[in-house]
């Protein structure tokens, strides 16, 4: 069973700059951090762009951890009054989700369109499980958990028979390397489960300068996992890095990049 998928991830508001890259196909995924904080507007332009993309059979999206609304309206607003200067708000503040974003995922995503969030859909027999978490680093970013346990408790929840799994982070030791230290930063925990598991796929972002691909070679075993960061940003958060688009056989396990 062939499918032709198109990754993208880290877009950060300037998802319109990609109009003219998508050529259409099977499924299009993006792997979070579609906004600058999660504001109202900026979600409500990303869903209404990824709901107009009409060349794709399937869209599935994450959030990321600068889609603070996302997690929390309380995150949001110390966020944005770090950044905005935003101390006045219309509305009280509610713990969790705010109601616009709950409507606006609940009720107006078109029926080809999925979010998901530490949770899975099935498309044509193939199982796709999503989650925005990442390492905790920095403070007061959404969807952070400490490595160990608490992250862990997440990780295995993946069920075993996912074909493709959509983090917003990478992999430890896969498109994960920081310019800034020249380490890899990415999750040794997400990389151990991803072996008990062994999914066909998987899709990351959020290292802005790691955009690429890889392989987990196990070809002898069960056959290789691939691994991919598809950030569009650079980290002048410009549009620099192409869509990552392929033809995968989920039955011989072969791909074939669409340049």
């Amino acid at each position: 069973m062939k499918k032709r998928i198109t990754h993208i991830s880290d877009t950060h508001n300037k998802h319109n700059q990609l109009n003219g890259l998508l050529p259409g196909g099977d499924l299009l995924i993006h792997s979070g951090d579609i906004s600058s904080l999660g504001r109202k507007s900026e979600v409500e332009r990303f869903v209404a762009w990824f709901n107009g993309i009409d060349n794709y059979t399937h869209k599935i999206f994450i959030a990321g951890n600068h889609d603070m609304t996302f997690e929390s309206e309380v995150l949001y607003r110390k966020k944005a009054q770090y950044f905005d200067g935003t101390t006045d708000w219309d509305l009280p503040v509610v713990d969790g989700k705010p109601d616009w974003l709950k409507e606006l995922l609940g009720i107006h995503l078109h029926p080809n369109v999925s979010y998901l969030e530490n949770s899975d859909v099935t498309i044509d027999g193939i199982k796709i499980w999503g989650s925005p978490i990442t390492p905790s680093f920095g403070y007061g970013w959404a969807f952070n958990k400490d490595r160990g346990h608490d992250i862990n408790e997440v990780w295995n929840t993946i069920p075993m028979d996912t074909d493709i799994v959509i983090t917003h982070g990478p992999i430890y030791g896969y498109c994960d390397k920081a310019s800034n230290t020249n380490q890899n930063v990415g999750c040794e925990d997400l990389y151990h489960r991803l072996h008990e598991v062994k999914p066909h796929l998987h899709f990351a972002g959020h290292i802005h300068e790691a955009y690429g691909w890889g392989t987990i070679p196990y070809k002898d075993e069960w056959g290789d996992i691939y691994v991919f960061n598809g950030c569009s940003c650079n980290l002048r958060y410009e549009v620099y890095n192409p869509p990552i688009i392929f033809d995968y056989n989920f039955v011989s396990r072969e791909i074939d990049f669409i340049m």
